[in-house]
């Protein structure tokens, strides 16, 4: 009979709980206040292309982006439009979250193609960046394709630097369109 009681008292507190968290407006977390912490702004997204992407470290799904490019003016659909450091040129950069599984296409073509797994690149920001995966063909935008020796079947590696973020893995990027 006790055992009974006590798992009666288990569910009606389960219930209760799960009523409170449904209610978002009552909980209240440390981070509610001014943080860098992500947020999801409106449905349209605020950039066209983006070069510097950065993905959210929250595991959530569908993940959060925010482009970190500078750019002259700041797309209409941005609501976070900041300064960006800095004396001149006067650039602005959209602070703004965007949940997506496609954060939309990089503005400026990268030499090696659409994604790099062997990205090796500066820490100085922004990073200069080369591919050093092996491919069967170099992208066409890629201008130092250099064989790599005594791969058979020939196997190329794109040489050119590209300044800010390599982009996506080819890894991750195969696995999110299949």
């Amino acid at each position: 009979m006790k055992m009974k009681s006590s798992m009666a008292a288990s569910i009606v507190l389960f219930f209760l709980l799960a009523g409170a968290l449904a209610d978002s407006d009552s909980i209240r977390l440390p981070s509610d206040g001014e943080t860098d912490i992500p947020r999801r702004p409106g449905p349209a997204k605020p950039w066209e292309c983006c070069d510097n992407i950065e993905m959210s470290p929250l595991r959530i799904f569908p993940p959060l982006y925010r482009c970190n490019d500078e750019v002259k003016q700041c797309a209409a659909a941005c609501e976070e439009c900041v300064e960006a450091p800095g004396d001149f040129p006067r650039a602005f950069v959209c602070r703004d979250w965007y949940s997506t599984t496609d954060p939309g296409p990089f503005c400026t073509e990268r030499p090696w193609g659409k994604c790099c797994d062997k990205a090796i690149c500066t820490k100085s920001l922004p990073p200069i960046c080369h591919c050093a995966d092996e491919v069967e063909h170099c992208a066409a935008a890629c201008k130092q394709c250099d064989r790599v020796e005594s791969s058979e079947p020939p196997h190329y590696v794109c040489r050119d630097q590209f300044v800010g973020q390599p982009g996506p893995s080819c890894t991750t990027l195969h696995h999110t369109h299949n």
